[in-house]
């Protein structure tokens, strides 16, 4: 079972995936569970639950460190040039975001990045704080969410948010076209 997968054909073919079963480790999913995007891919690809599901006991045993950082090894020799932690899934524990610092310092050539509603449930000050890691906080500083329609989207830019320009052009790929989510930390989307 390959643990860092190819994306969807948004993002470009040098950044690869890693998720985890959603809503289930998602300790601050109240308020968006009901609408989890995540959730129709778990159940509607047949590979996709399993797999996700055996990812998230790996992480959860703290296994899936020492088989990221080889499969990391790995791809070194391919084209990867940024590692997407979560297309499905959240950090769930501190020891978790403690393993992912540990594995984005042993590669610095690979940019990783994350979106999160845990940001204040766990500290991530040295985490984020690496040069080739940005984790986005998806709650806002007034405790709204960073997506929503036009409307919504458009408040948060003046607030200083960057809507996410995949929005408006549906052939950009993400991690060659556009990099925002590799460098800032407040992205909208709409």
């Amino acid at each position: 079972m390959a643990l860092l997968v190819n994306g969807n054909s948004k993002l470009d073919k040098g950044v690869w995936c890693w998720s985890i079963t959603p809503v289930a480790s998602c300790p601050n999913c109240k308020d968006c569970k009901d609408n989890c995007y995540a959730l129709k891919s778990y159940n509607q690809y047949p590979a996709v639950k399993p797999c996700w599901d055996a990812h998230f006991e790996l992480a959860k045993s703290g296994v899936f460190k020492g088989l990221i950082i080889k499969e990391l090894a790995r791809k070194k020799q391919n084209k990867v040039t940024a590692i997407r932690i979560h297309v499905a899934g959240d950090f769930f524990s501190q020891q978790y975001v403690n393993d992912w610092m540990e594995i984005a310092t042993l590669f610095p050539e690979f940019t990783f990045y994350s979106y999160t509603k845990t940001m204040h449930l766990f500290n991530f000050v040295g985490f984020n704080y690496l040069d080739n890691v940005n984790i986005i906080n998806s709650i806002t500083e007034d405790g709204g969410i960073n997506f929503g329609d036009e409307k919504y989207v458009t408040e948060l830019q003046e607030k200083g948010y960057t809507i996410c320009p995949a929005a408006y052009w549906k052939n950009l790929k993400c991690g060659s076209d556009c990099k925002l989510c590799y460098t800032k930390s407040k992205i909208a989307f709409l």
